[in-house]
């Protein structure tokens, strides 16, 4: 009853589920294994608080409401992106003036990157916001890029609790035991393409409500402080928008300095 109230209530904020919105673009959010809710509400919340005139979709994709089976049964991850793709494609087809994008959380970036993955040409997303993510830090993007007008922006922390423990264990979503990409960033085949945003934990973003936890980002205020930039003022521009690129070299920054705080470690 909860989640089926919490979806009414996301419906709500984007202007009704028949989503006359749509032509202001559309934003996928996917949450992660065993969609358990994390970021439903907030997400669409911080959005809109951010100035986001477009329809968020909360894209349910577990079949077992099981995190462990969800993590290690990939097909249904990887079905699930398929599935995904269809309705993106969908979507920019009766929109062509609209940007679609996608932020997710955990598995959900395996299900994110898939669908991005298997879009039909022409079509292209704008922006893949990867959250969490326990897809491998190794996996080769380029095939995602090359359905995208933009970026690959990956918020990571390498004291993520999920992705140190029980990821570790039972394997990436991709069925990799790398580090995932919510640990170290999306280092594999792609990232020199310039298109990927690593964008590592700082204190800062403890008083938005990330505190280098596994899902505490996507929270409203993270959303709308940040995760926004590369959603809002971008929207129907295709690629990240003036906030966004202040963003990127900010990023690149935070990034540097943990790579050398965990060197020096």
């Amino acid at each position: 009853m909860r989640r089926f109230l919490a979806i009414l209530f996301v419906c709500g904020l984007a202007g009704g589920c028949g989503a006359p919105v749509e032509k202001f673009g559309r934003t996928w959010y996917i949450d992660g294994a065993g969609n358990w809710g994390f970021g439903v509400v907030d997400v669409p919340v911080g959005l809109k608080e951010a100035g986001y005139k477009g329809h968020v979709s909360n894209y349910h994709w577990s079949l077992t409401m099981n995190p462990a089976l969800d993590q290690t049964l990939r097909f249904i991850a990887r079905a699930s992106g398929s599935v995904l793709a269809a309705e993106i494609t969908d979507f920019l087809k009766r929109h062509p003036e609209g940007d679609a994008n996608i932020i997710a959380l955990s598995a959900g970036t395996g299900v994110a990157i898939w669908a991005v993955e298997d879009l039909k040409p022409p079509y292209k997303v704008n922006n893949v916001i990867l959250v969490g993510s326990s897809l491998s830090s190794r996996y080769d993007v380029r095939k995602a890029l090359a359905n995208m007008k933009g970026k690959i922006i990956c918020y990571y922390a390498s004291s993520d609790p999920v992705l140190q423990g029980p990821v570790r264990l039972l394997g990436t979503i991709d069925g990799s035991y790398d580090d995932s990409a919510g640990l170290v960033g999306v280092r594999g085949p792609g990232a020199a393409t310039g298109r990927i945003v690593n964008i590592g934990w700082n204190s800062r973003f403890s008083a938005l409500g990330w505190t280098g936890g596994h899902a505490d980002c996507t929270n409203k205020r993270f959303v709308r402080a940040e995760i926004s930039k590369y959603i809002v003022a971008g929207a129907g521009k295709g690629g990240v928008s003036t906030q966004g690129r202040v963003a990127d070299q900010s990023s690149h920054a935070i990034s540097t300095a943990a790579a050398v705080g965990n060197s020096a470690k």
